[in-house]
């Protein structure tokens, strides 16, 4: 193996992966919220695309919350690696649904707010406590 996969955090790689399929699993439940909202009259058909935005920066923060709380903040490094893994996941998907994907469509609003998730959710993590903390020291200083 490469000394860059040997480096990693243990588990990171798994994180990432469920970290993924969190983002895409909210993705898709949240898309099916607004498709609701829209078709009960709710919403109009202009506001589709900022719910698109807004869906999406959530669900990259949902999954990569899970990959920073998973890894106790040891390392950020898995925040965009969750959001190429659901980025890479939804343009899966869109080349399975449709015809052809473009940036006239929308494409690099989608990835900025997928990566504005992630961020938030990086910047949400970085204050989590970084793991458990051996008080054995000070127990030891304290007996003596």
């Amino acid at each position: 193996m490469s000394k860059v996969v040997m480096s990693l955090p243990e588990g990171m790689v798994k994180n990432c992966l469920i970290g993924g399929g969190i983002s895409l699993l909210s993705y898709v439940l949240l898309q099916m919220v607004c498709a609701l909202l829209v078709d009960r009259g709710l919403l109009g058909l202009t506001q589709i695309y900022p719910l698109v935005c807004v869906t999406a920066a959530l669900a990259s923060f949902l999954g990569c919350g899970y990959s920073v709380w998973k890894g106790k903040g040891t390392s950020m490094l898995s925040v965009p690696v969750v959001v190429v893994v659901f980025l890479s996941l939804t343009l899966a998907a869109a080349l399975l649904t449709t015809d052809a994907v473009s940036i006239e469509n929308g494409l690099t609003g989608l990835g900025l707010s997928m990566a504005a998730g992630g961020l938030l959710a990086a910047l949400v993590g970085y204050n989590l406590p970084k793991g458990k903390r051996s008080r054995s020291g000070s127990r030891r200083k304290r007996r003596k």
